[in-house]
């Protein structure tokens, strides 16, 4: 049985020789409520930046901070966020504007930082900070400063200090900690999954430890799910849609007999098709060849259920028939020839992971071969769009910004191919190429940026050069190490 272990949680290791995290006292003169309806996810505390035209605005302050150096202020995302803010970083007292945040469409646990040379940090640590938003409706809400939760300091306001990284180290510290949780679903079943493959490639136990700290923020002492939707809407014990089922993959693994995995098997049958796909509504979508028929495959072989494990395949066959047309890899098929999102690369990485990780699953019985031959077709196909980067552009086929976290998705799946035999071993040095490109993206203290925002803002927001740090990036990335490894 899974650990429950909110509450009473391991501290693992946040900072380093080489790294420093200098947390302010925060002033907050509007105490604004919580919208009504919305939670804040595992009972940690936020403030809030009032909507445009406030008279009151949070103020921040540090004392002791080092003389002379540089830094990045970090503020992390406490609640869902639809609309487009600009936030100014503003001196306390003389009200100089040291700069942005541009926020679209901003998930919870989404980090966001401002890089200030020595004399803006000069400055900031004689007067502190204001914020003040001057783009968008509603108030914008951060995690707040608690000092009992020093294994969380990364997501709470802070300066960043580091001298003499090693950045790729720090990642690996960063991933095996609270710092990587992401929102229930999607999101924190590829940190989960990166945490897996981790400790079984590694066999250091910390990425274990991590992997059921992680759950444990996600479950109370009966094993009931615990948790927010997209929305940061209290969804506790419901399956929301197709994207929230990816956790279970490791959930089957860790306790086959884990209450969550009937309601997500009852939820699968009830959204199936003629055909046997399951999808939301009329749409069929990549997301699901990760977040159903790979975590469909696990349960099945714990469960030694053969029509499940049918229905998995049935899962990738029918995406491959929808989603594949002329070689390109489409996101969503909408019914009859409508398409959306072609060769979107976190959409490439969805239908890539879930396609090897189930055929990986699968065990001696059903004839996949005309699924090991997608498997080689997709990586042909895939390789020839690398760019000298090692990345993907968000776009395979278009001359965009590359995405690191599609990529990391992209170059994982191919790396677990070539580890279970379903690819030569050319194409291990294609995933290296990315791992090594990735690098480059990695922030002093291991945060992967880089990331294209979560898809809310349409494709014009993808096509464009804005890009986050994000979390479930690093977990694709750690899946991606666990694989070369």
């Amino acid at each position: 049985m899974l650990a429950a272990t909110t509450g009473a949680r391991a501290v693992l290791g946040e900072e380093s020789e080489a790294i420093s995290y200098r947390q302010p006292e925060v002033f907050e003169p509007a105490n604004l409520k919580l919208p009504d309806g919305k939670r804040l996810p595992f009972g940690w505390k936020a403030f809030a930046v009032p909507a445009p035209g406030a008279d009151k605005t949070p103020v921040l302050r540090w004392e002791g901070l080092p003389s002379g150096k540089e830094t990045r202020f970090r503020l992390t995302i406490a609640i869902d966020i639809r609309e487009e803010n600009e936030i100014e970083i503003r001196l306390a007292d003389s009200g100089e504007k040291l700069g942005v945040f541009d926020i679209r469409f901003a998930p919870v646990l989404e980090p966001f930082e401002l890089l200030l040379d020595r004399e803006q940090t000069g400055k900031l640590a004689s007067e502190g900070i204001t914020l003040v938003m001057t783009k968008g409706k509603l108030p914008v809400w951060f995690f707040a400063v608690e000092k009992d939760r020093p294994n969380s300091a990364t997501l709470q306001p802070h300066l960043l200090f580091a001298k003499a990284p090693d950045p790729l180290a720090e990642f690996h510290d960063r991933v095996a900690s609270p710092v990587c949780l992401q929102p229930w679903g999607w999101m924190n079943g590829c940190v989960l999954d990166g945490l897996h493959d981790l400790g079984k490639a590694t066999g250091e136990a910390r990425y274990e430890s991590a992997l059921q700290e992680h759950l444990g923020y996600f479950f109370d002492e009966n094993q009931q799910l615990i948790y927010e939707n997209p929305k940061s809407v209290p969804h506790d014990g419901i399956v929301s849609d197709i994207e929230s089922t990816l956790p279970q993959a490791v959930i089957a693994r860790q306790d086959p007999e884990h209450p969550v995995l009937e309601k997500a098997v009852k939820f699968w049958m009830s959204r199936r098709d003629e055909a046997g796909c399951v999808k939301d509504g009329s749409t069929t979508s990549a997301e699901g060849s990760y977040t159903i028929g790979y975590p469909m495959m696990v349960i099945g072989n714990q469960w030694q259920d053969e029509a499940l494990i049918d229905l998995a395949l049935t899962q990738i066959r029918r995406r491959r028939e929808r989603l594949i047309l002329d070689g390109d890899c489409w996101l969503r098929h909408h019914g009859g020839d409508r398409h959306s999102f072609r060769n979107w690369a976190r959409g490439v990485a969805w239908y890539s992971l879930g396609l090897v990780r189930t055929l990986v699953e699968c065990q001696a019985g059903p004839n996949v071969s005309d699924l090991h031959a997608e498997v080689e077709r997709w990586a042909d196909w895939v390789g020839g769009y690398q760019q000298e980067s090692g990345l993907w552009n968000c776009f395979l086929h278009e001359d965009v910004p590359p995405d690191t976290s599609g990529s990391a998705g992209i170059a994982a799946a191919l790396a677990m191919a070539v580890n279970h035999g379903l690819l030569p071993g050319e194409y291990r040095k294609t995933a290296q190429k990315t791992f090594v490109g990735l690098q480059d993206h990695l922030t002093p203290d291991g945060l992967l940026t880089g990331v294209a925002q979560s898809n809310r803002g349409g494709q014009a927001l993808q096509e464009s050069d804005y890009r986050v740090i994000s979390q479930m990036g690093m977990g694709l990335m750690a899946q991606l190490s666990a694989a070369l490894s």
